[in-house]
C-alpha cells in the first residue's frame, strides 16, 4: 500500500519561495520581502490543492494520507510569522523600524528671499512659532531672509526644502508681515523635532517688532 504524507510538497514550494525571496533582496533589498509578505497565502492555497488531489488519488489507488507533521508545522510557523509581520506592516509599525534604521540627520541651507519694502510701509512685525529667528538690520529698502535647517531624513532621499514652506511676507495697509513658519514635526516611534536657524534682515529706518508664539 503507497502512503502519502501531505505538507511536503508544500513546505518544498515554500522552501523555495523563501529562498527565491531571500535572494532577491540582496538585489532588490526590502522590497522583495514585502513581495512575500503580499503572496504568502498561496502557501495554504498549495496545501489545502495538495490534500484535495491525494484525497481524490487515495480512492483510485486505495492509498493511505499520512501527514507530515513537520512540513505542516513548518508552514504553520510560516503562516503565523507572516501574518504577524503583516499586521505590524499595516499599523505602520515596520515603516517606522525602517526609518529608523535608514535615517542621518544633515544641516542644509534654506532658501534665500529678498522682498522689496513698499514706501507706504510704516511697521514690520516679524511673526514666528518655534524656529531661533535673529534680527538684523540694512540701510536697503528691502526684507532678506535665510538660514539653515537641520533635519532627519531617509540616506537615499533628501527632499528640497522650498520657499513658500518657509516664509510668508504679506503687506497690508502701511504694515508688513513676515511670517517664519515652524517646520513640521515627526510623531511616532521615530520622533524628531527639527531645528531651524533663521535671520530677518530688516530696513533699519522701520520700526520693526518680533512676535514669538508658542
Amino acid at each position: 500500500m503507497r502512503t502519502w504524507r501531505v505538507g511536503t510538497l508544500s513546505m518544498g514550494l515554500s522552501l523555495i519561495f523563501l529562498g527565491v525571496t531571500l535572494f532577491l533582496s540582496q538585489l532588490q533589498g526590502l522590497n522583495a520581502f514585502d513581495t512575500f509578505f503580499a503572496w504568502w497565502p498561496i502557501l495554504f492555497v498549495l496545501l489545502g490543492l495538495e490534500i484535495l488531489v491525494y484525497l481524490i488519488w487515495m480512492r483510485k489507488e486505495n492509498s493511505m494520507v499520512r501527514y507530515d507533521l513537520m512540513s505542516v508545522f513548518f508552514v504553520g510557523l510560516l503562516f503565523i510569522s507572516s501574518f504577524g509581520l503583516t499586521f505590524l506592516t499595516s499599523i505602520g509599525v515596520l515603516g517606522e523600524v525602517r526609518r529608523m534604521v535608514g535615517t542621518v540627520e544633515r544641516t542644509v541651507d534654506l532658501p534665500e528671499m529678498r522682498e522689496a519694502v513698499d514706501e507706504r510701509v510704516k511697521r514690520i512685525i516679524v511673526q514666528t512659532n518655534g524656529p531661533q529667528v535673529k534680527v538684523d538690520q540694512t540701510a536697503e529698502r528691502a526684507v532678506h531672509l535665510f538660514g539653515s535647517y537641520r533635519e532627519r531624513t531617509q540616506e537615499d532621499q533628501f527632499p528640497e526644502v522650498s520657499e513658500k514652506n518657509v516664509y510668508t511676507v504679506r503687506t497690508i495697509g502701511d504694515t508688513m508681515y513676515v511670517q517664519v513658519k515652524q517646520p513640521p514635526i515627526r510623531q511616532g516611534f521615530d520622533s524628531y523635532y527639527p531645528y531651524m536657524n533663521v535671520t530677518v534682515v530688516l530696513p533699519q529706518d522701520i520700526p520693526a517688532e518680533l512676535r514669538e508664539q508658542g
